[in-house]
């Protein structure tokens, strides 16, 4: 018993290294929740994605503040107790990254409640400890819900539903005040997983109809009820929230004007049209079947496979049947199967299946054979490591590169050879050149899309050193090598010798100066933007490793070091 406690520890452990950890699995983690939330709490320049467009938003912003500002609230205010206390710490955008994903370790201790407390709430004698373990081992939790992702919300949310679901089972017989404030939680827990995304009712329908056929079989009409009003008024709210924040609608003395903002509405719409799938990408129905559940699960979802016929026959031979367990069976099944039937298909896409898994098949947990584990241990080590630890892990540490050396308030510079170059630094004190004003132009090529709201750059800022940030993840190489020809090149020779962390740029306009950079991975070629007959050449500034671009995989593994770094080079004129 100790040295499991002891392993679980070490577990949790590792769950905060990989939320610590810069890897970075897909864009949506930041563009669908930080990026927006950071920009309303601070007040700083963001990318707002097509999902957010005003007219016709298809994310609701209420889930979003709940599990993404939250922390950023939380960070603000003990900025403000410091700068109260006589302590100026200004909020970076190192701190927003670790505020938001040491949060979401918090959250995911939900899922290992909640999943623990519906097996051992109806099964009272049950031995979890395996359970525990498995859950706690488990890459999809340890990885994928340590990234704030809308699925990952979700599924902390789903975990949340089954928490309640048991609770109702368990109090079918008990007083019926508490089993209506249970299903009023739940109706509440499904309308904010509704909100969060579009794919949670997949997940969740068997939920909502067993905890209704548990409420009809108790006689208890007014936990039905409750469970209704609960989802029907949490619905009412948020939808009065996204109107107002979207600016649709205004609640003036009691009356509505506008129209009001359904984001799930137009979440469907959106992709109940092939067309707006496509530009997504398009996959084969049984891909969430080969790649995305082998991905997540491993070994955990062939065990649910190869068990179904023992949990079928288990719950036909036993006169106490538990509907939670059924639930949660029917909720992997069901969101398996129509997600499966949408034709774009992400892994991440499936993480809320985690704890109906995981429910479905505790009872075989302590009766699996010894390669079952040590299938398991190499299965999540080789998940941790991939999208733990290496994946795109370069891109946030580039933009904080760039937000430490290129967005500062204040500068103190001087002019280089030739008076059309100037350096510049950090100016200490209060001391500034007010007449200089210093822009540096970003392209990120091969790499994920860089997060705006990691550069912490007041939205319109009259900061002397400024940063534009321009994604070309899927631009040609021709448009590239165009876009770079046509920047301000600065002077080779003195990028070659400026001091570390100082700003070189070159003047082009009275006042104003201006340097290009580019964020491209070692596994590229550099000869595809940067063409030995070209005008323009690269000085490197800073790298980081290890960036893995499974895209490159080939590259990589003929040249493991050299191929694993994401570089920060400045564009500069090879003639001076």
């Amino acid at each position: 018993m100790r040295y499991r406690k002891l392993w679980y520890i070490i577990l949790l452990a590792a769950r905060i290294l990989a939320a610590v950890s810069p890897a970075y699995i897909h864009p949506d983690e930041y563009f669908q929740g930080p990026e927006i939330a950071a920009g309303d709490i601070f007040q700083i320049d963001v990318l707002r994605t097509w999902e957010f467009t005003p007219t016709s938003p298809v994310r609701s912003i209420v889930p979003i503040y709940l599990f993404t500002g939250t922390p950023l609230v939380v960070l603000k205010l003990l900025t403000a107790l410091c700068a109260q206390l006589g302590w100026s710490i200004p909020v970076t955008g190192k701190q927003m990254f670790y505020a938001n994903r040491l949060f979401m370790v918090l959250a995911t201790l939900l899922i290992d409640i909640c999943v623990v407390r519906a097996i051992s709430r109806l099964y009272p004698k049950a031995q979890l400890q395996a359970t525990r373990l498995l859950l706690a081992s488990s890459s999809c939790l340890i990885v994928f819900h340590t990234h704030t992702f809308a699925n990952s919300f979700a599924s902390i949310t789903l975990a949340i539903c089954f928490d309640l679901l048991s609770a109702i089972e368990a109090k079918a017989q008990t007083a019926a005040c508490k089993l209506a404030c249970v299903s009023w939680w739940l109706g509440v827990a499904l309308t904010l997983g509704t909100f969060t995304h579009v794919s949670f009712p997949m997940f969740a329908l068997p939920v909502g109809l067993i905890a209704l056929l548990l409420l009809a079989r108790a006689k208890s009409y007014k936990g039905a009820v409750c469970l209704a009003a609960g989802g029907l008024l949490a619905a009412i709210a948020i939808v009065i929230a996204d109107s107002v924040y979207f600016q649709t609608a205004k609640f003036v003395n009691g009356k509505v004007s506008g129209t009001l903002t359904l984001t799930v509405l137009n979440n469907v719409l959106y992709n109940s049209d092939r067309g707006n799938l496509a530009t997504h990408g398009i996959h084969p129905w049984y891909n969430h079947l080969v790649v995305s559940t082998p991905v997540l699960f491993g070994p955990l979802a062939v065990l649910a496979i190869a068990r179904l016929w023992s949990f079928i026959k288990t719950l036909r031979s036993q006169t106490d049947v538990k509907c939670t367990l059924i639930a949660a069976g029917l909720s992997a099944g069901s969101g398996l199967v129509l997600l499966s039937m949408v034709p774009h298909q992400e892994p991440r896409f499936l993480v809320p299946m985690m704890a109906p898994l995981v429910i479905c098949t505790w009872r075989f947990h302590r009766v699996v054979p010894a390669y079952f584990w040590k299938l398991w241990v190499l299965f999540n080590a080789a998940i941790f490591a991939g999208y733990g630890v290496l994946h795109q892990a370069g891109v946030t540490p580039a933009v904080d590169f760039v937000s430490q050396t290129s967005v500062l308030p204040r500068i103190t510079c001087h002019f280089g050879t030739g008076n059309d170059h100037i350096e510049c630094m950090a100016a200490n004190g209060n001391y500034t050149e007010h007449r200089l004003q210093v822009t540096s132009k970003v392209f990120a090529f091969a790499a994920f899309m860089a997060p705006r709201h990691l550069l912490a750059q007041p939205t319109h800022s009259e900061w002397q050193a400024q940063a534009e940030i321009h994604d070309l993840i899927s631009v040609e190489d021709s448009s590239v090598q165009e876009k770079l020809s046509q920047s301000v090149h600065v002077s080779c020779k003195q990028a070659q010798t400026a001091a570390s962390g100082s700003i070189l740029a070159k003047q082009t306009t009275s006042g104003h100066f201006e340097r290009t950079l580019l964020v491209v991975p070692s596994s590229l070629d550099i000869r595809r933007v940067v063409p030995a007959d070209s005008n323009y050449s690269v000085v490197e500034l800073y790298s980081y490793a290890p960036h893995v671009n499974f895209d490159h995989i080939g590259e990589i593994l003929l040249h493991p070091i050299q191929r694993t770094k994401l570089r920060v080079l400045v564009i500069c004129d090879p003639s001076r």
